[in-house]
């Protein structure tokens, strides 16, 4: 239920990001070529919000698996092996988002000061993507570790899945 109503939320703001990118970025071409002007605050924040929806996205692609895999060497083990192969590189994974949550942290504590000029916010709100995204992978993450887990531990046959399928409840988006 927890990541049923979690992942449902990502993915409405990530939606909602993308749409605002969606309007924003051919309006801001629109009035560049026809009219020669420009909207000042277009280009950065559209960059920023884009960081944002690539570390939201990134949280629902591990839940779904849709990140890149070398899935020719993995695919040709079997059972509790490529369980063990899956786990090590979820391990690897994990370690990496700790990285970056606490060198996002860091990160922030920097921030607070320096505004972005044309939009006049501390740019803060937009490092915060990095360890709040990192976060959310590793909730993601985490059903996906215990399911190999208890399979290599032999609670639970290969196959058996204890975690939603890609695809179930509407896909990635």
């Amino acid at each position: 239920m927890f990541y049923r109503i979690l992942n449902k939320s990502i993915r409405v703001l990530t939606i909602l990001c993308l749409s605002v990118l969606t309007i924003l970025v051919p309006t801001e071409v629109f009035l560049r070529y026809l009219f020669g002007k420009s909207l000042y605050i277009t280009e950065e924040f559209t960059r920023y919000l884009m960081v944002w929806v690539v570390f939201l996205a990134s949280s629902l692609a591990i839940r779904e698996d849709s990140h890149i895999s070398i899935g020719i060497f993995v695919n040709r083990f079997r059972g509790r092996t490529r369980c063990w192969i899956n786990l090590l590189a979820q391990i690897l994974l994990f370690t990496f988002l700790i990285f970056l949550i606490i060198e996002g942290i860091i990160a922030l504590s920097f921030q607070m000061d320096q505004l972005i000029p044309s939009l006049g916010l501390p740019i803060f709100w937009f490092y915060l993507a990095i360890p709040v995204g990192s976060f959310l992978m590793i909730l993601n993450l985490l059903p996906k570790m215990w399911e190999n887990l208890t399979v290599i531990s032999g609670k639970k046959r290969f196959g058996d899945s204890v975690s939603p399928k890609p695809g179930e409840e509407g896909g990635l988006l």
